[in-house]
């Protein structure tokens, strides 16, 4: 078996990496197309050893996307010729439904953001099937639509599949009894970001203040992740200089995660860390993890995550509690690193098995 990957975002070949990992050692082969953002998808790819091609980079703004359409669309239309996959995986993007749309090779694409729109408005008419998280509360075409139960993030997240190393604490002089704190701050330029405005933006007078306060307070340790926007030069002894590779260790031994990643958000919540997210909008995943599992707290107010955080830290126990948390989530969802490679290398099998009895999924707990 012979599968593309088309990634576009730093979680998009985390996702495929179970599935990779089992194509190649059932004798399949897998190649990557990136279209680069943060300028470290390759580098994650490359050191999980799997052949990649950067075919193009992620544009800020909406004109700069349309503009850039036709490059990527043609470069995945070029390496698709020359590669021949029997199957496609994608996130849900105009770009990859653009290329194949006159080829007969089946396309796999995932989504999990409720805001993304375009993204599934302009590329469902070519994806044969969809696959959504149960917690997903906007319906699309159901004839396409595969509904599991977890999130993208059990496809690399779960325990059977990863393995937190304690490593990544030596290099950034930390123990595990440190309180550690990570922060990320976005810069809101996805296509499903366009007119929204970031409640931390302009106010780093506030960030500043309540890092300080975290730190002599809680004697807390606060790394903030600024790929994306970047903070005045008094953050820069905050500023997480780390590989790509360890950023996943280092949040699993966090005991809070407070940004506007919503990623980053269900990534901590899936390790069983405290997480406040401040956004505007809402995902269901986070939802999820907030209303039925306890895991984290959703707010588009800075002030409430702020007094939240510190609320939170005066907890003691606070990683054994989320960690009991933690396994009542697991024990509810699906081990998705085992579920999504079986879906993909029983395509089109798979399909019409979910199809007639979606709780044959439940063989993956």
């Amino acid at each position: 078996m012979k599968v593309l990957f088309i990634v576009y975002h730093p979680v998009d070949p985390y996702i495929t990496f179970s599935s990779a990992e089992s194509i190649k050692k059932n004798g399949g082969e897998c190649f990557y197309l990136i279209v680069e953002k943060e300028g470290i998808i390759k580098k994650i790819i490359d050191q999980a050893g799997y052949e990649s091609k950067v075919i193009g980079s992620s544009k800020t703004s909406f004109v700069g996307k349309l503009l850039n359409t036709v490059k990527v669309v043609n470069a995945i239309r070029k390496a698709h010729k020359l590669y021949r996959p029997d199957l496609v995986f994608s996130p849900a993007a105009p770009y990859t439904s653009l290329a194949l749309k006159r080829r007969k090779t089946p396309l796999i694409c995932w989504e999990d953001t409720e805001t993304a729109t375009f993204n599934y408005k302009y590329s469902i008419g070519r994806i044969d099937s969809l696959l959504l998280t149960e917690s997903f509360y906007i319906n699309i075409d159901q004839s396409k639509v595969i509904r599991f139960n977890g999130y993208k993030e059990l496809a690399y997240l779960h325990p059977t599949f990863f393995h937190p190393d304690e490593n990544v604490l030596k290099d950034l002089g930390l123990s595990k009894s440190d309180k550690i704190v990570l922060m990320r701050f976005s810069a809101l330029n996805a296509m499903h970001d366009i007119g929204l405005k970031s409640e931390a933006i302009n106010r780093d007078d506030e960030i500043l203040n309540f890092i300080i306060k975290l730190e002599n307070k809680f004697h807390a340790k606060i790394f903030i992740s600024v790929t994306e926007r970047n903070l005045d030069d008094r953050f820069n002894k905050y500023k997480l200089s780390i590989d790509p590779s360890k950023y996943l260790h280092l949040l699993s031994f966090c005991s809070l995660y407070f940004g506007e990643g919503t990623t980053t958000a269900s990534e901590a919540g899936v390790l069983g860390v405290p997480w406040i997210n401040i956004q505007q909008t809402e995902r269901g995943y986070l939802i999820d993890q907030e209303k039925n599992f306890g895991l984290g707290y959703r707010t588009n107010q800075l002030e409430f995550g702020m007094k939240k955080a510190e609320e939170l830290l005066q907890i003691d126990n606070l990683r054994e509690i989320w960690q009991v948390k933690r396994l009542h989530l697991l024990e509810n969802k699906i081990n998705v690193s085992k579920f999504l490679p079986w879906f993909i290398e029983n395509y089109p099998e798979s399909v019409r098995v979910m199809k007639k009895n979606p709780k044959y999924q439940e063989r993956f707990k």
